[in-house]
């Protein structure tokens, strides 16, 4: 379990409103601040911090590691901003610095839900940093690989591949230009996998299965192979055995969702498989635990709900954990309270947190407008919203990122009364709906003071 020093928790408890005196100041909503480690004062991680904030025109603050971040939060609280982007050698980003980094960006007003949209920006060295850094500010996803693959998963897809974590036989290709195809392994799935990497453009990559720090089991409990990082943080797929290997030359990754692997968003040294996925592969948003995965609360909600296709992969993450903040509200005990507390600050994001790589289509099921005190809500297509004891079987509330100040911190119905655990924050709104709507329906609702 992940845990602070009492020191820190102590430090972030004692972070109030008095801390600078006087009353918050209102959101920036387009404001962007560099938070960068003291580690990156050198000349060539400089130019990391330099690159973003030139890039976003932003506010640059200064701490001193993990145990600096009460003093950073004391100066974020006096301009608030919209996008916080920690800049740091990977030596600093452990497991420990995202739980702390998670609960710093809750101390930024005096509500406990997030207040930021953030990540981190790191690299086996400058360099990589300076790619994730620079990188373009919007991107569609248009080629996708996958280690749960199924006969029709390509289908969709420009090009892609996918191998199935259940059977090293099985395996799918598809070319640009071409159709989709179950091609044989011949015997080995590291081998087939490397030549698909090194072939077939891909833009996104979403995993399950074992895996650590050090690499990633083909196939799940069966030794059929493994994709290890080299010395050199770069990346090669092995034999059993690991005599035989097959390196990475040629990959083109932007995106990579560690959804259900444990350990593989943890940077525990500077050579790992997330700042390998960096180096080698072109990765320049990489999202995974920090932790071993058992719940899955994070890592299959972030999936799901980036590949709707309305949220980038930053915007879902902060989206999905302020539902599990808000599910923590109803559920305190057993299997699901156990979980939720567990996953809460354990999935790290790692790249340019206002960076746009999307989705080509938007799949969620309604549109949601927001325009001074009226939301408005239209179903695009038949759905239903179910609610079931098990928080992970329940359906995903209505969430939107707000893109002005609220007039008010609650949601109220047609009817006028305040919608049933509705939560308006000055980020975000999240509000459940239960039962069957139809295409075409509308519903509007009203933002107001409790």
């Amino acid at each position: 379990m992940v845990k602070n020093t009492g020191k820190l928790a102590a430090a972030f408890a004692a972070v109030s409103i008095a801390a600078f005196g006087g009353s918050l100041p209102k959101p920036s909503y387009d404001g962007y601040v560099v938070a960068a480690d003291a580690s990156t004062e050198d000349a060539e991680w400089s130019k990391v911090v330099n690159a973003l904030e030139k890039k976003h025109k932003a506010q640059v603050v200064r701490y001193d590691g993990i145990e600096g971040l009460p003093g950073l939060v004391i100066e974020l609280r006096k301009t608030r901003p919209k996008y916080v982007c920690f800049v740091a050698k990977p030596e600093a980003v452990g497991r420990n610095f995202v739980a702390a980094a998670f609960q710093a960006m809750r101390l930024l007003d005096d509500d406990p839900c997030g207040d930021a949209i953030w990540g981190i920006v790191t690299g086996y060295s400058a360099e990589d940093a300076l790619r994730l850094a620079s990188a373009p500010d919007a991107r569609t996803v248009r080629s996708m690989a996958s280690s749960m693959g199924g006969p029709g998963i390509l289908n969709s897809w420009d090009s892609g591949f996918a191998s199935d974590e259940g059977s090293a036989e099985r395996f799918w290709l598809k070319r640009p230009g071409g159709a989709n195809e179950q091609v044989p392994t011949n015997g080995s799935i590291a081998k087939t996998l490397a030549d698909a990497f090194n072939t077939v453009p891909v833009d996104y990559f979403v995993t399950s299965g074992h895996a650590r720090e050090r690499n990633w089991q083909i196939i799940y409990n069966q030794n059929k192979g493994m994709l290890v990082h080299t010395p050199e943080a770069g990346l090669r797929f092995i034999e059993p055995g690991g005599k035989v290997g097959y390196d990475l030359t040629n990959a083109s990754l932007r995106v990579y969702i560690g959804a259900g692997n444990c350990l593989i968003g943890h940077v525990d040294s500077r050579a790992c498989m997330a700042t390998a996925w960096m180096r080698t592969a072109g990765v320049e948003q990489f999202a995974g635990y920090t932790v071993p995965s058992w719940y899955g609360f994070m890592g299959w909600g972030v999936k799901g709900l980036f590949e709707q296709g309305r949220y980038s992969l930053p915007e879902a993450r902060f989206l999905e954990n302020e539902r599990l903040l808000w599910e923590q509200g109803r559920v305190q005990g057993g299997q699901d309270g156990k979980g939720l507390a567990y996953d809460r600050d354990t999935f790290a994001f790692y790249g340019d947190p206002a960076q746009r790589i999307l989705f080509p289509k938007d799949t969620t099921p309604y549109s949601l407008a927001v325009k001074g005190d009226k939301v408005d809500v239209e179903f695009l297509a038949d759905c239903e919203f179910k609610e079931f004891n098990n928080v992970k079987g329940s359906s995903r509330p209505v969430m939107a990122i707000l893109s002005e100040l609220p007039p008010g911190n609650a949601l109220f119905g047609a009817d006028g009364k305040e919608m049933p655990r509705s939560l308006v924050t000055e980020r975000f709104l999240l509000f459940p709906l239960t039962g069957k709507h139809v295409a075409g329906e509308k519903l509007s609702f009203r933002i107001g003071e409790r």
